[in-house]
């Protein structure tokens, strides 16, 4: 008997290069508050604004998300699509795909809608993905299968690495 593979799919700089349009966010919510533009980074994350600016207080750094948030949805058309790998997706049986994101719900949400993907996966597993095996034993779960039916498209080398560990298919994009 023939299994067929499952599919898990990362969301940010995967599927949808959102790298520029979340750097834009940031630095537009820091300059509305005044504070400079960050330019000497790959990827602006709230750690990174939080640790250059180690002085804002909870205030702030709820007004900096909201603002980030905010513009990044208003501004969806900056990102870019992974056709190729987006048209792998559609390729798919829904019922053998999942999303598997670290990122904000309302963000992913917005993303999927905008590049009507939304009824693309079975399901949307969001998670710090710091505990892997956890979250790989809950994708086999969904999509009723073991761990050597996966195969995972991701970006981040940190989780790319932990799949390799576990000798798991994974395509690092």
């Amino acid at each position: 008997m023939i299994t067929m593979k499952r599919h898990v799919f990362d969301l940010d700089n995967t599927l949808i290069y959102t790298d520029l349009l979340n750097n834009d966010s940031y630095n537009y919510a820091l300059n509305l508050l005044g504070l400079a533009s960050i330019v000497d980074c790959k990827r602006i994350t709230r750690d990174v604004v939080f640790s250059r600016y180690p002085d804002l207080n909870s205030i702030q750094k709820n007004k900096i998300i909201e603002l980030k948030q905010k513009y990044f949805i208003n501004n969806l058309k900056e990102t870019i699509p992974n056709k190729s790998l987006i048209q792998l997706l559609e390729d798919q049986n829904v019922e053998l795909c999942i999303l598997w994101t670290s990122a904000d719900e309302t963000r992913v949400l917005a993303i999927l809608d905008y590049y009507k993907i939304s009824n693309a996966f079975k399901r949307v597993l969001f998670s710090s993905k710091l505990e892997v095996v956890k979250d790989i034993e809950k994708i086999c779960e969904i999509l009723e299968c073991g761990f050597e039916h996966l195969i995972f498209y991701e970006d981040n080398q940190r989780v790319i690495q932990d799949l390799q560990r576990l000798n798991l298919n994974v395509i690092s994009v």
